[in-house]
Protein backbone atom coordinates (compact mmCIF):
# COMPACT_ATOMS: atom_id res chain seq x y z
CA UNK A 1 0.00 0.00 0.00
CA UNK A 2 2.73 2.35 0.87
CA UNK A 3 4.68 1.40 -2.35
CA UNK A 4 1.47 2.40 -4.30
CA UNK A 5 1.11 5.87 -2.44
CA UNK A 6 4.24 6.62 -3.61
CA UNK A 7 3.93 5.93 -7.17
CA UNK A 8 0.66 8.28 -6.93
CA UNK A 9 3.47 10.96 -5.47
CA UNK A 10 5.78 10.86 -7.90
CA UNK A 11 3.28 10.61 -10.94
CA UNK A 12 2.01 13.83 -9.73
CA UNK A 13 4.95 15.39 -10.00
CA UNK A 14 5.86 14.16 -13.12
CA UNK A 15 3.20 15.51 -14.86
CA UNK A 16 2.99 18.53 -12.86
CA UNK A 17 6.44 19.28 -15.00
CA UNK A 18 4.39 19.49 -18.27
CA UNK A 19 1.87 20.80 -16.59
CA UNK A 20 1.04 24.75 -19.13
CA UNK A 21 -2.16 26.18 -17.83
CA UNK A 22 -5.04 26.33 -14.83
CA UNK A 23 -7.03 24.54 -17.66
CA UNK A 24 -4.73 21.45 -17.26
CA UNK A 25 -4.56 21.77 -13.76
CA UNK A 26 -7.91 21.42 -13.53
CA UNK A 27 -7.45 18.08 -15.11
CA UNK A 28 -5.04 16.77 -12.55
CA UNK A 29 -6.97 17.42 -9.92
CA UNK A 30 -10.18 15.85 -11.46
CA UNK A 31 -8.08 13.07 -12.19
CA UNK A 32 -5.82 12.60 -8.94
CA UNK A 33 -8.65 13.79 -6.36
CA UNK A 34 -11.98 13.00 -8.31
CA UNK A 35 -13.77 10.11 -7.44
CA UNK A 36 -12.77 7.74 -10.02
CA UNK A 37 -8.78 8.65 -8.53
CA UNK A 38 -6.67 5.77 -7.65
CA UNK A 39 -6.68 7.28 -4.08
CA UNK A 40 -10.07 7.15 -4.00
CA UNK A 41 -10.79 3.44 -4.70
CA UNK A 42 -7.83 2.61 -2.10
CA UNK A 43 -10.18 4.63 0.38
CA UNK A 44 -13.23 2.80 -0.47
CA UNK A 45 -11.01 -0.36 -0.40
CA UNK A 46 -10.38 0.42 3.43
CA UNK A 47 -13.75 -1.54 4.35
CA UNK A 48 -11.40 -4.76 3.06
CA UNK A 49 -8.36 -4.31 5.37
CA UNK A 50 -8.35 -6.01 8.83
CA UNK A 51 -9.08 -3.89 11.79
CA UNK A 52 -6.03 -3.38 13.38
CA UNK A 53 -4.50 -2.51 10.56
CA UNK A 54 -7.08 0.44 9.45
CA UNK A 55 -5.92 3.27 11.59
CA UNK A 56 -2.47 3.11 9.88
CA UNK A 57 -3.66 2.62 6.90
CA UNK A 58 -6.29 5.30 6.72
CA UNK A 59 -3.53 7.37 7.78
CA UNK A 60 -1.16 7.03 5.14
CA UNK A 61 -3.89 7.55 2.65
CA UNK A 62 -4.63 11.03 4.48
CA UNK A 63 -1.31 12.00 4.68
CA UNK A 64 -1.04 11.10 0.86
CA UNK A 65 -4.13 13.18 -0.31
CA UNK A 66 -2.42 15.81 1.91
CA UNK A 67 0.43 16.02 -0.16
CA UNK A 68 -1.06 15.52 -3.03
CA UNK A 69 -3.54 18.86 -2.72
CA UNK A 70 -0.07 20.52 -1.24
CA UNK A 71 1.75 20.16 -4.82
CA UNK A 72 -1.50 20.63 -7.07
CA UNK A 73 -2.57 24.31 -4.67
CA UNK A 74 1.26 25.22 -5.06
CA UNK A 75 1.66 24.59 -8.81
CA UNK A 76 -1.85 26.17 -8.92
CA UNK A 77 -0.69 29.56 -7.49
CA UNK A 78 1.99 29.58 -9.49
CA UNK A 79 0.29 28.82 -12.47
CA UNK A 80 -2.19 31.85 -11.87
CA UNK A 81 0.46 34.35 -11.26
CA UNK A 82 1.94 33.21 -14.86
CA UNK A 83 -1.01 34.10 -16.45
CA UNK A 84 -1.15 37.38 -14.79
CA UNK A 85 2.52 37.85 -15.27
CA UNK A 86 2.06 37.19 -18.93
CA UNK A 87 -1.70 39.24 -19.37
CA UNK A 88 0.16 42.49 -17.80
CA UNK A 89 2.50 41.95 -20.12
CA UNK A 90 0.86 41.59 -23.18
CA UNK A 91 -1.77 44.89 -21.24
CA UNK A 92 0.61 47.27 -20.13
CA UNK A 93 -0.63 50.60 -21.04
CA UNK A 94 2.59 53.51 -20.68
CA UNK A 95 0.24 56.06 -19.11
CA UNK A 96 3.17 59.08 -19.24
CA UNK A 97 2.34 58.88 -23.07
CA UNK A 98 0.96 61.63 -24.42
CA UNK A 99 -2.26 60.46 -26.81
CA UNK A 100 -1.50 61.82 -30.08
CA UNK A 101 -5.06 62.96 -30.45
CA UNK A 102 -8.50 63.43 -27.95
CA UNK A 103 -10.61 60.93 -28.94
CA UNK A 104 -14.39 61.79 -29.37
CA UNK A 105 -17.18 60.76 -26.93
CA UNK A 106 -20.60 59.63 -28.12
CA UNK A 107 -24.14 59.11 -26.92
CA UNK A 108 -25.14 55.70 -25.53
CA UNK A 109 -27.54 54.06 -28.17
CA UNK A 110 -30.22 54.46 -25.50
CA UNK A 111 -29.95 58.34 -25.43
CA UNK A 112 -30.11 58.37 -28.96
CA UNK A 113 -33.12 56.55 -29.60
CA UNK A 114 -34.72 58.38 -26.54
CA UNK A 115 -34.03 61.74 -28.56
CA UNK A 116 -35.11 60.50 -31.88
CA UNK A 117 -38.95 59.62 -29.81
CA UNK A 118 -38.91 62.44 -27.49
CA UNK A 119 -38.44 63.87 -31.12
CA UNK A 120 -41.66 62.28 -32.25
CA UNK A 121 -44.01 62.78 -29.50
CA UNK A 122 -43.27 66.47 -28.61
CA UNK A 123 -44.28 66.79 -32.46
CA UNK A 124 -47.68 65.64 -32.32
CA UNK A 125 -48.44 67.52 -29.37
CA UNK A 126 -47.54 66.22 -26.28
CA UNK A 127 -45.34 67.58 -23.39
CA UNK A 128 -42.54 65.81 -21.52
CA UNK A 129 -43.05 65.46 -17.55
CA UNK A 130 -41.24 63.29 -14.83
CA UNK A 131 -41.45 61.20 -11.97
CA UNK A 132 -38.93 60.17 -8.79
CA UNK A 133 -36.69 56.69 -9.71
CA UNK A 134 -38.12 56.16 -5.91
CA UNK A 135 -41.44 56.51 -5.01
CA UNK A 136 -44.12 55.87 -2.60
CA UNK A 137 -46.20 52.59 -3.16
CA UNK A 138 -49.42 54.98 -3.49
CA UNK A 139 -48.06 56.61 -7.03
CA UNK A 140 -46.95 53.51 -7.92
CA UNK A 141 -49.85 51.08 -7.77
CA UNK A 142 -52.51 52.64 -5.43
CA UNK A 143 -53.17 55.40 -8.13
CA UNK A 144 -53.22 53.52 -11.08
CA UNK A 145 -56.04 50.82 -9.87
CA UNK A 146 -53.33 48.55 -8.22
CA UNK A 147 -54.34 47.78 -4.96
CA UNK A 148 -52.97 46.05 -2.16
CA UNK A 149 -54.75 43.19 -2.63
CA UNK A 150 -54.64 43.35 -6.57
CA UNK A 151 -53.04 39.95 -8.75
CA UNK A 152 -51.22 42.24 -11.07
CA UNK A 153 -48.93 43.03 -8.94
CA UNK A 154 -47.83 39.41 -8.87
CA UNK A 155 -46.81 39.75 -12.23
CA UNK A 156 -44.00 41.72 -11.60
CA UNK A 157 -41.64 41.14 -8.95
CA UNK A 158 -40.88 45.07 -7.25
CA UNK A 159 -38.17 46.07 -5.69
CA UNK A 160 -39.03 47.71 -1.77
CA UNK A 161 -36.99 49.76 0.11
CA UNK A 162 -39.20 50.11 3.05
CA UNK A 163 -42.62 48.56 3.30
CA UNK A 164 -44.11 51.97 1.58
CA UNK A 165 -41.17 52.98 -1.02
CA UNK A 166 -39.79 51.07 -4.05
CA UNK A 167 -38.30 51.54 -7.11
CA UNK A 168 -40.54 52.28 -9.62
CA UNK A 169 -41.89 49.40 -11.71
CA UNK A 170 -42.96 51.64 -14.40
CA UNK A 171 -43.29 55.01 -15.71
CA UNK A 172 -47.05 55.41 -15.02
CA UNK A 173 -46.42 56.62 -11.25
CA UNK A 174 -45.87 60.08 -13.34
CA UNK A 175 -49.37 59.74 -14.99
CA UNK A 176 -51.30 60.33 -11.32
CA UNK A 177 -49.02 63.70 -10.83
CA UNK A 178 -50.01 64.51 -13.85
CA UNK A 179 -53.72 64.34 -13.77
CA UNK A 180 -53.88 66.46 -10.48
CA UNK A 181 -51.42 69.01 -11.50
CA UNK A 182 -52.83 69.52 -14.80
CA UNK A 183 -56.52 70.27 -16.00
CA UNK A 184 -57.62 68.12 -18.99
CA UNK A 185 -57.11 68.21 -21.86
CA UNK A 186 -53.83 67.57 -22.01
CA UNK A 187 -51.46 65.04 -23.34
CA UNK A 188 -48.12 64.44 -22.04
CA UNK A 189 -45.49 61.45 -21.88
CA UNK A 190 -42.66 60.51 -19.31
CA UNK A 191 -39.25 58.97 -20.58
CA UNK A 192 -36.96 57.18 -18.06
CA UNK A 193 -35.34 54.21 -15.95
CA UNK A 194 -37.59 51.36 -14.41
CA UNK A 195 -36.84 48.46 -12.14
CA UNK A 196 -37.85 45.19 -11.36
CA UNK A 197 -36.30 42.10 -10.23
CA UNK A 198 -35.69 40.31 -13.38
CA UNK A 199 -32.74 37.93 -14.21
CA UNK A 200 -30.55 38.86 -17.21
CA UNK A 201 -31.12 37.20 -20.49
CA UNK A 202 -31.25 38.39 -24.27
CA UNK A 203 -34.45 40.69 -23.56
CA UNK A 204 -34.56 41.69 -19.60
CA UNK A 205 -32.30 43.49 -17.39
CA UNK A 206 -33.44 44.58 -13.63
CA UNK A 207 -32.69 48.11 -14.63
CA UNK A 208 -34.69 49.25 -18.01
CA UNK A 209 -36.12 52.26 -19.67
CA UNK A 210 -39.92 52.82 -20.21
CA UNK A 211 -41.77 55.40 -21.93
CA UNK A 212 -45.38 56.03 -21.24
CA UNK A 213 -47.76 58.80 -22.85
CA UNK A 214 -51.40 59.94 -22.01
CA UNK A 215 -54.32 61.79 -23.57
CA UNK A 216 -56.92 62.89 -21.39
CA UNK A 217 -59.86 65.31 -23.61
CA UNK A 218 -63.23 64.83 -24.19
CA UNK A 219 -64.74 62.10 -26.64
CA UNK A 220 -60.79 60.16 -26.54
CA UNK A 221 -61.58 56.80 -28.11
CA UNK A 222 -60.07 53.70 -29.42
CA UNK A 223 -59.87 54.81 -32.34
CA UNK A 224 -57.61 58.02 -31.48
CA UNK A 225 -55.47 55.65 -29.24
CA UNK A 226 -54.86 53.56 -32.69
CA UNK A 227 -54.34 56.19 -34.82
CA UNK A 228 -51.86 57.58 -32.82
CA UNK A 229 -49.50 54.62 -31.90
CA UNK A 230 -49.32 54.19 -35.51
CA UNK A 231 -48.47 57.30 -36.87
CA UNK A 232 -46.12 56.87 -33.73
CA UNK A 233 -44.31 53.34 -34.68
CA UNK A 234 -44.52 54.76 -38.61
CA UNK A 235 -42.03 57.67 -37.89
CA UNK A 236 -39.82 55.20 -35.80
CA UNK A 237 -39.75 52.36 -37.17
CA UNK A 238 -39.93 53.51 -41.01
CA UNK A 239 -43.01 52.59 -43.15
CA UNK A 240 -42.78 48.54 -43.51
CA UNK A 241 -42.54 47.90 -40.17
CA UNK A 242 -45.31 45.14 -39.38
CA UNK A 243 -47.50 45.31 -36.16
CA UNK A 244 -50.32 43.49 -34.70
CA UNK A 245 -52.79 44.82 -32.54
CA UNK A 246 -54.17 42.35 -30.31
CA UNK A 247 -56.41 42.23 -27.20
CA UNK A 248 -54.63 42.13 -23.56
CA UNK A 249 -55.20 43.17 -19.98
CA UNK A 250 -53.55 45.99 -17.72
CA UNK A 251 -55.44 47.04 -14.48
CA UNK A 252 -55.39 50.54 -15.36
CA UNK A 253 -57.08 50.49 -18.78
CA UNK A 254 -59.75 49.23 -20.24
CA UNK A 255 -60.25 48.36 -22.93
CA UNK A 256 -56.33 46.89 -23.26
CA UNK A 257 -54.19 46.16 -26.31
CA UNK A 258 -50.41 45.02 -26.68
CA UNK A 259 -48.99 46.06 -30.12
CA UNK A 260 -46.19 43.59 -31.91
CA UNK A 261 -44.13 43.87 -34.50
CA UNK A 262 -41.99 41.26 -36.39
CA UNK A 263 -38.07 41.32 -35.01
CA UNK A 264 -35.76 43.39 -37.29
CA UNK A 265 -32.70 41.45 -35.68
CA UNK A 266 -33.90 38.22 -37.88
CA UNK A 267 -36.58 39.56 -39.95
CA UNK A 268 -38.87 36.82 -38.29
CA UNK A 269 -36.63 34.22 -38.52
CA UNK A 270 -36.29 33.56 -34.64
CA UNK A 271 -33.35 34.94 -32.86
CA UNK A 272 -32.36 35.51 -28.62
CA UNK A 273 -33.68 39.46 -29.12
CA UNK A 274 -37.00 37.70 -29.93
CA UNK A 275 -36.85 34.88 -27.92
CA UNK A 276 -37.10 32.37 -31.15
CA UNK A 277 -40.37 33.62 -31.86
CA UNK A 278 -39.77 35.76 -34.80
CA UNK A 279 -41.34 38.79 -33.09
CA UNK A 280 -42.03 40.59 -29.64
CA UNK A 281 -44.43 43.14 -27.94
CA UNK A 282 -43.12 46.40 -28.62
CA UNK A 283 -46.05 48.08 -26.37
CA UNK A 284 -48.73 47.62 -23.77
CA UNK A 285 -51.71 50.36 -24.20
CA UNK A 286 -55.57 51.21 -24.09
CA UNK A 287 -58.57 53.76 -22.66
CA UNK A 288 -57.43 54.72 -19.24
CA UNK A 289 -59.83 53.21 -17.12
CA UNK A 290 -62.51 55.25 -15.54
CA UNK A 291 -61.50 54.50 -12.08
CA UNK A 292 -58.16 55.51 -12.24
CA UNK A 293 -59.47 59.36 -13.63
CA UNK A 294 -61.33 59.36 -10.65
CA UNK A 295 -58.93 58.18 -8.25
CA UNK A 296 -57.03 60.91 -9.55
CA UNK A 297 -60.00 63.69 -9.22
CA UNK A 298 -61.22 63.93 -12.97
CA UNK A 299 -64.93 63.28 -14.11
CA UNK A 300 -64.78 59.98 -15.80
CA UNK A 301 -68.46 61.17 -17.15
CA UNK A 302 -67.19 63.91 -18.98
CA UNK A 303 -63.50 62.99 -19.78
CA UNK A 304 -61.96 59.72 -21.11
CA UNK A 305 -58.40 59.15 -22.38
CA UNK A 306 -55.77 56.67 -23.23
CA UNK A 307 -52.73 55.76 -22.14
CA UNK A 308 -49.24 53.58 -24.00
CA UNK A 309 -46.50 52.14 -22.22
CA UNK A 310 -42.60 51.25 -24.26
CA UNK A 311 -40.39 49.32 -23.13
CA UNK A 312 -38.02 51.18 -24.50
CA UNK A 313 -34.63 49.52 -24.30
CA UNK A 314 -36.62 47.12 -27.27
CA UNK A 315 -36.22 50.34 -29.52
CA UNK A 316 -33.19 50.33 -30.33
CA UNK A 317 -32.23 46.40 -30.21
CA UNK A 318 -34.59 46.79 -33.24
CA UNK A 319 -33.05 49.86 -34.95
CA UNK A 320 -29.27 48.90 -34.53
CA UNK A 321 -29.47 45.15 -34.37
CA UNK A 322 -28.34 44.23 -30.85
CA UNK A 323 -28.70 41.03 -29.99
CA UNK A 324 -28.54 41.08 -26.43
CA UNK A 325 -30.11 43.96 -23.93
CA UNK A 326 -27.25 43.25 -21.31
CA UNK A 327 -25.06 45.00 -24.28
CA UNK A 328 -26.18 48.33 -23.23
CA UNK A 329 -25.78 48.44 -19.98
CA UNK A 330 -22.34 46.51 -19.61
CA UNK A 331 -20.16 49.81 -20.11
CA UNK A 332 -18.43 48.37 -22.59
CA UNK A 333 -15.79 50.92 -24.75
CA UNK A 334 -16.18 48.57 -27.75
CA UNK A 335 -19.54 48.35 -27.99
CA UNK A 336 -20.13 52.16 -26.97
CA UNK A 337 -17.59 53.02 -30.04
CA UNK A 338 -20.24 51.80 -32.67
CA UNK A 339 -22.97 54.64 -32.10
CA UNK A 340 -20.56 57.71 -33.02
Amino acid sequence: MKESLQKIEQALQQELTSCATTSDLLTLRGKYLGKNAEISTLMKSMKDVPAEQRPAMGALIHQTKQALELMLNQAELALKQKELNEKLAKETIDVTIEKPYKEKGSIHPINLELMRLEKILTGMGFSQIDGPEMDYDTYNFELVNVPQDHPARDMQDSLFITKDILLRTQTSNAQPRAMQNIKPPFKVFCAGRVFRKDEIDATHTPAFYQVEGIYIDKKVSMADLKSTITQILKEYLGEGTKTRFRASYFPFTEPSVEVDAVCNVCNGKGCPACKYAGGYEILGAGMIHPKVLELNGIDSNEYSGYAFGFGFDRFPKMRFKIPYAKYMFEHDIRFLKQFK
